[in-house]
């Protein structure tokens, strides 16, 4: 009997040790070097619609890093909720380096957007940082019967008529929802907010009337549509006026010298991604931030090339969800949904 009891003790020992071994094995695998990677398509997701400023310049990236690395890189819209539905099925995605974020400075902006009740379902500090692709700057434009030439002209209709006017944007705390928020409150003047699934959609009703303004990030659309009339161009982001819109001022030269909102694009993969992969990848947009061919494609787009490190990018957006913390605490402004 007691024979009995301890052979049965130390199967149960063995099988724990066994469970053990497989979870260690399990893990190591799971965080083994991709030796061959990329031996198949990746996809890479932006969290907003097809057409807009970070698709395109999504688009534009993934054909230049797929002739460096020697494969397809499928491009994938997953617009929705401000980008966090594509942000998250990153986060939920198998962390080999075949699922990529493609990402814009609403990272930064993600911590802001909901309450204790409704959490985020991924930490934007969780990601594990690729590099940056380029950076860029929004463009606030009017619809070309509102008789709007300039930020005073909107300043002075909205001030006359509250919530009258509307923006468009591609979500609740995003990049083309906060520049416009902020400057409302800072002038203090009341626009309705009209949130899009993109920026894309958000600018053709801006077109069509549906709204009054919107801020899409500069791109050749915006400014095929600006320099055709169909919509007026009233500031720009920038801390300094684009080189492809050299008539339009920006915010802070028409009295708004706090109002500047760079926009950034950057890479990121799952939390646990090996690092063989992230330098491979790196690597490689180090190479093309000094491509001129490259650069000439981004620039068309209204993009300038950059080049961080995985963890340049990393203390990058812990500043800036700090900063905008500040600024938004400083306005009143609640994002919470």
């Amino acid at each position: 009997m007691l024979n009995r009891h301890y052979k049965r003790r130390a199967a149960l020992g063995l099988g724990g040790v066994l469970a053990m071994a497989a979870i260690a094995v399990s893990t190591a695998a799971h965080a083994q070097p991709q030796g061959n990677y990329p031996d198949k398509p990746i996809q890479l997701i932006v969290p907003y619609s097809a057409g807009g400023p970070t698709d395109v310049a999504a688009r534009v990236m993934a054909q230049a890093l797929s002739q460096r690395i020697g494969q397809n890189i499928v491009v994938m819209s997953m617009p929705g909720a401000g980008g966090v539905i594509g942000t998250d099925a990153v986060n939920r995605a198998k962390p080999d380096g075949y699922t990529l974020l493609f990402a814009v400075n609403s990272m930064a902006i993600f911590p802001y957007t909901r309450s204790a009740k409704n959490p985020l379902p991924f930490d934007p500090n969780g990601f594990a940082p690729i590099g940056s692709v380029a950076e860029s700057a929004h463009v606030i434009v009017a619809n070309k019967n509102l008789g709007i030439k300039t930020i005073a002209d909107l300043v002075a209709a909205a001030k006359k008529k509250p919530d009258v006017y509307s923006f468009g944007s591609a979500g609740i705390g995003g990049t083309t929802h906060l520049p416009i928020a902020l400057f409302a409150h800072r002038a203090g003047i009341k626009l309705l907010h009209v949130p899009y699934k993109g920026a894309a959609p958000a600018m053709s009703d801006t077109m069509a009337g549906v709204v009054s303004i919107s801020g899409p990030g500069y791109t050749d659309a915006v400014k095929a549509a600006i320099d055709n009339g169909t919509l007026v161009a009233l500031a720009t982001t920038s801390a300094k006026r684009l080189p492809f819109l050299p008539n339009v001022p920006t915010l802070a030269e028409q009295g708004y010298p706090d109002m500047v909102f760079p926009i950034w694009y950057a890479m990121f993969a799952p939390k646990g991604t090996p690092d063989n992969v992230v330098e491979k990848l790196n690597a490689a947009l180090k190479a093309m931030a000094s491509d001129a061919a490259y650069q000439k494609q981004q620039a068309a787009q209204g993009n300038v090339v950059t080049y961080m490190t995985p963890p340049q990018v990393a203390g990058m957006l812990k500043t800036d969800i700090a900063k905008l913390g500040t600024r938004l605490k400083d306005a009143g402004i609640n994002l919470e949904e």
